[in-house]
């Protein structure tokens, strides 16, 4: 099944080996910390690893895969190769072809399907790159001449031409950053800006921008405490020579910070646990007895292959669900210890115990090929999740059983989605025919576009809470940038087509970012802040990992719950609301798809009951109509403005007139601009438009009186 989906490979996993039996299970998830020097996660670690499979005997109702691992017999020969080897689907009846592609798109060899504006536009899309064939598209076009004032990139496009050799790639192929001439060394002391200028050290994070740009006042430890020359920050106890520009004091063993360490432009600052401070000495954490160092448990990623969710954070993974059909989209509610993931090829969500127990699918059927991505607001507890395949961007309660519609566009393409619970916004990626980051209110707004520019194929998107900045990973721009939650400050951090070739889910965490790519079978990593990232593969030879999951407290700081109250607020579903204004209520009733709201605002209705209401109003204003002789007017403005009908004058005039028939506006309704009045001779209620548009027959009753 192709699912449209961009640059994943369904039918051809990589022949690499699974994790065997002798992993552990999710029961066992250790609590316990190892000393690290990298500092990613709370006294955790990362360690690379290759599963290695331990055959083990197969129940009767499952088959063994040629690794040794097991099957459910229901897998196979279904058009998905379930085993790593292709072995379940052997054997089997030929598959049918394929469905032809829409008009709007390009069918490749292999059945798949991709937008028809990617085909012959220098990049491969269809996996054994047929859409960039030189018989189809011939001689590359030369790359068009730039404006003045612009410098011509070699992957194309144009770019203003002080960009060029400032410190920062803005061509897509980094051409704009070659052939520079290296600048001098600042003197010793001094700072060098991104525009490649000298200041002094000490005017870093004192509150004054002194570079042109500002990035000199960025990265700065959150302390406001005077320097000793009155401007300033203090950065702690640490020695002058520790404090030197463009050197990471976190990579020599993490800063001799006793839990995270944070990599400033100059200097570093210690992290510590939520609930938990620094010791005068500002590197070690404490809680409430300074003499006892808090336990902090060890951030643990998750990561969902096709059919197994793992937990990596140790020296080897743990299995906490699996073997199951297909694992895409993942999220985790870590206070309640609830895992939710979404499988494609059955078109479900399922909900499972974290540390070990069944999955039960929710009451949800986002439908074949979908959802893409979930989001849960662990605050709230809702699930947000999108439908690539439909253009849908839905929410539910945390159990399934109460959904609707938030979003639906068929021309868009909604794939990554993150919740920020604690301000009422929802984020999404949507790599449709116009590729863009969107934001919306959780509870349904009319969404806007976030991010336009330089985007082309955005997929993983994540929120870090700590730094209230959204993350993305694109795919055709080999890109993780991120902007403010307002759009404002973009940033591409790392910008690299070997590491980021065809990136898919994303995790940030303690300015470290994570990402999967199911192509190469493999988890890298790399530090955002504090100089040029450096990505390093820390798991690899996952059978085609999808999405990843940051599990730690901090991920999911404690907020108001908007839609407590007694006795429930909304009779169907309640969603939180962004604060648009004082006194503005933080909350929103919602109704299934096919019903709304009651004028109470909280009840909701079915579509019947509210035909029946129009259909009550107008027969109710024609026996008005035909039991109203005349209508007396005692203020003579009033007289003077409806004037005679037959004199031309007022606002008696004809609005609709039908078969030779004009009528006044004795008896109207308003709703918008629409007046309601009778629709001919042969007896009915209708609408017409005030500028005299043909009325829409809305209830017919039999003529006569």
């Amino acid at each position: 099944c192709d699912r449209n989906l961009p640059k994943r490979d369904q039918n051809r996993p990589p022949p690499r080996p699974k994790v065997g039996s002798n992993s552990k299970t999710g029961s066992e998830l250790s609590t316990s910390s190892r000393n690290s020097q990298s500092g990613l996660f709370w006294g955790g670690s990362l360690s690379r690893f290759s599963p290695s499979p331990a055959p083990s005997p197969c129940p009767p109702d499952q088959l063994r895969c040629g690794d040794g691992s097991c099957l459910s017999r229901s897998f196979a020969c279904d058009g998905e190769r379930d085993c790593p080897d292709g072995g379940d689907e052997l054997g089997c009846a030929p598959p049918p072809s394929p469905p032809p592609c829409a008009p709007s798109s390009f069918q490749c060899r292999d059945g798949s399907c991709v937008p028809r504006l990617w085909r012959c536009d220098g990049d491969p899309d269809c996996r054994d790159g047929d859409d960039e064939e030189p018989e189809m598209c011939g001689t590359p076009r030369p790359p068009r001449a730039c404006p003045p004032l612009q410098f011509p990139c070699g992957s194309g496009e144009c770019i203003h031409r002080r960009w060029r050799c400032d410190g920062t790639p803005d061509c897509r192929d980094s051409s704009d950053e070659e052939g520079c001439a290296a600048p001098p060394p600042c003197p010793p002391g001094q700072l060098r800006c991104r525009d490649r200028r000298c200041i002094p050290a000490a005017r870093a994070c004192d509150g004054t921008p002194d570079c042109r740009d500002g990035d000199d006042e960025e990265e700065c430890p959150d302390g406001t405490g005077r320097g000793p020359t009155g401007r300033g920050r203090i950065l702690g106890s640490l020695t002058p020579p520790s404090c030197l520009p463009g050197v990471n004091e976190c990579l020599a063993g993490g800063g001799g910070c006793s839990h995270g360490c944070r990599d400033l432009r100059v200097g570093f600052e210690c992290l510590c646990p939520p609930g938990f401070s620094l010791d005068p000495d500002n590197r070690t954490c404490h809680g409430a007895d300074p003499g006892v160092p808090p336990p902090g448990p060890p951030g643990t990623l998750l990561v969902s292959t096709r059919h197994q969710v793992l937990a990596l954070g140790g020296s080897e993974p743990r299995i906490l669900q699996g073997p199951l059909k297909h694992v895409a989209a993942l999220d985790v509610g870590i206070e309640g210890g609830s895992l939710f993931w979404g499988d494609p090829s059955e078109g479900l969500i399922y909900r499972a115990p974290l540390a070990a127990g069944p999955a039960v699918p929710l009451g949800v059927v986002p439908g074949p090929g979908s959802p893409a991505g979930i989001a849960l607001d662990w605050i709230h507890r809702l699930l947000y999740w999108t439908e690539p395949g439909s253009g849908r961007v839905a929410v539910s309660d945390s159990s399934g059983t109460r959904h609707r519609t938030l979003h639906w566009d068929p021309h868009t393409r909604p794939w990554g989605v993150v919740v920020d619970p604690l301000n009422g916004y929802l984020y999404w990626s949507d790599w449709g025919s116009r590729p863009h980051i969107a934001w919306g209110a959780q509870d349904g707004a009319p969404p806007k576009p976030l991010v336009t520019e330089d985007v082309e194929r955005p997929q993983g998107l994540a929120l870090d809470q700590s730094s209230q900045r959204l993350y993305w990973t694109d795919g055709r721009l080999h890109t993780v940038s991120s902007v403010a939650l307002d759009g404002s400050g973009r940033r591409t951090h790392l910008r690299d087509p070997q590491h980021l070739a065809q990136p898919l889910g994303l995790a940030v965490f303690q300015d470290w970012a994570f990402w999967t790519d199911p192509h190469r079978g493999s988890l890298v990593a790399a530090q955002l802040q504090g100089g040029s990232p450096t990505p390093q593969v820390v798991a690899q030879e996952l059978f085609s990992p999808e999405a990843v999951v940051v599990l730690h407290p901090g991920r999911q700081p404690a907020g108001p719950n908007h839609c407590e109250g007694p006795g429930g607020l909304c009779s169907f579903l309640c969603l939180p609301s962004p604060a648009r204004g004082p006194g503005s209520p933080r909350f929103s009733c919602a109704c299934p798809d096919g019903e709304h709201l009651d004028s109470d605002g909280r009840t909701c209705v079915t579509g019947l009951v509210l035909c029946l209401g129009v259909a009550a109003r107008a027969l109710w204003q024609e026996w008005r109509r035909r039991n109203t002789n005349s209508i007396s007017f005692t203020n003579a403005t009033f007289r003077k403005g409806l004037g005679d009908p037959l004199d031309g004058g007022g606002l008696g005039d004809p609005l609709v007139s039908e078969r030779g028939r004009a009528w006044g506006a004795l008896e109207t309704a308003w709703m918008g601009q629409w007046v309601w009045g009778p629709t001919g001779e042969r007896g009915g209620s209708g609408a017409g438009a005030g500028s005299g548009t043909p009325p829409l027959n809305l209830l017919s009753y039999p003529s006569g009186r």
